[in-house]
């Protein structure tokens, strides 16, 4: 790779701010779609039955997360080793985008439940490779003294993102007689239309990051290889019993914990506290507000004292909020304590994508965050699958959201055999 003035394009927008808008362009999708607005609208106006939707649901994501784990290696070291980011980011971008916009045809009708299931499952997957390539490009446009803020800052403008994103849907479609551009409330077309602004928000404001991406390949180094054999001698390492090794189990455990509350959360209040659309909406909001508050705190913070340390005190405070939200009945309660989780759940985002760039050698940018994408994704169907299969046994989605302490539980104790690296 050259030199890191010439890996932008001549403008006058600062690389760093152009990182952030990716993440302020990309997060209404996680938001809209698979956490709060569509997760809730396939329970209640397609399945109509709140167990049988988080079973559907919680097997999309899992089908999903499988395809994930099994591809990102093999697409980061070959984007490595072409320095093809560009390409791939701009094409997952906008395929991510276009799965979006398919959420229009997802009418209020049972038949559609398994059209609805594949819409997830491709459109899930494309936007996790995207997101891969994109972490993969952080040291790019930041140094080591401010790795971290800079990867709280993203995280941060993520979720502002989002938060107004989750606005325009509520006020301009949702909670209102008159919604905008003379939508109908029929066929909850008011619902279905947030499919496509945040297709529209993904490609808008994607393209400042897009346009500022311009590695070059290096050919000094290029030689013929068997990918499969590099590509496996890659995923070794998260079970190996070195220091990155370890890194990656932890973080494999807790994340599925996080994958799982991000799938349900939005099942999970519209069937156990019985919210409607607009309370699920100010919920998201909450929460985006307290997740992009604690990245912007704690992005500062980490850079003082590490990532792990930040990682360490989000996770032990994510039990406790979980713990305690688990036996309450009080819907107002539900909303503060769930808006707290919010709060703990951007730094550990932030902090573990920080860390993970301290691994990276000699521009093995993508492969290292492909290993990053697998320690995600190769295990992220047990937690829905767990779930899932907790829900259908003791049909109680209360009972069902319990397994995610569990991985928090796990993913901490394996963190504390983790030494912090230094950066490289």
């Amino acid at each position: 790779m050259t030199n890191k003035k010439e890996h932008f394009l001549l403008s006058k927008l600062k690389p760093s701010v152009a990182y952030c808008m990716y993440d302020w362009a990309n997060s209404p999708f996680s938001t809209v779609i698979i956490t709060f607005i569509f997760s809730a609208y396939f329970e209640r106006a397609i399945v109509g039955d709140a167990e049988k939707a988080s079973i559907y649901w919680g097997w999309s994501i899992s089908i999903s997360a499988f395809c994930i784990a099994f591809l990102s290696p093999f697409i980061g070291r070959h984007i490595d080793k072409n320095s093809s980011y560009k390409l791939w980011l701009s094409s997952f971008t906008i395929l991510s985008a276009l799965g979006a916009a398919l959420f229009w045809f997802a009418y209020p009708s049972p038949q559609l439940i398994i059209f609805v299931c594949i819409l997830v499952i491709i459109s899930n997957i494309t936007f996790e490779l995207g997101g891969m390539i994109y972490n993969s490009l952080l040291p790019e446009f930041s140094f080591k003294e401010n790795i971290g803020s800079l990867s709280g800052k993203s995280w941060a403008f993520g979720y502002a993102g989002g938060i107004i994103c989750l606005l325009i849907i509520l006020f301009g479609f949702i909670q209102t007689d008159n919604p905008l551009f003379g939508i109908e409330k029929d066929m909850s077309a008011n619902i279905r239309i947030a499919g496509p602004i945040v297709a529209l928000w993904f490609i808008f404001f994607s393209l400042p990051f897009l346009l500022k991406i311009n590695i070059i390949k290096n050919n000094q180094n290029k030689k013929k290889e068997n990918l499969f054999k590099e590509v496996v001698k890659n995923i070794k390492v998260l079970f190996s019993n070195n220091n990155k090794g370890r890194f990656l189990l932890s973080r494999m455990i807790y994340t599925d914990g996080l994958n799982t509350l991000f799938a349900f959360g939005g099942l999970y209040a519209a069937g156990t506290f019985n919210m409607d659309f607009s309370e699920i909406i100010i919920f998201g909001i909450l929460i985006n507000i307290t997740a992009g508050a604690g990245a912007l705190f704690f992005s500062y913070l980490e850079d003082k004292i590490g990532p792990k340390y930040v990682i360490n005190i989000s996770l032990i405070l994510l039990i406790i909020l979980g713990t305690i939200i688990l036996f309450i009945h009080s819907k107002e309660w539900f909303l503060v304590l769930g808006s707290a989780l919010g709060f703990f759940i951007g730094s550990i985002q932030s902090s573990s994508r920080s860390f993970m760039s301290r691994y990276i050698l000699n521009g093995n940018n993508a492969e290292t965050f492909g290993v990053y994408a697998v320690s995600g994704k190769c295990t992220a169907f047990l937690g829905p699958a767990l779930l899932a299969l907790i829900v259908s046994l003791f049909d109680s989605q209360r009972a069902g959201m319990a397994t995610i302490i569990l991985f928090f539980l796990l993913g901490l104790f394996l963190l504390q055999r983790v030494t912090e690296p230094k950066h490289n």
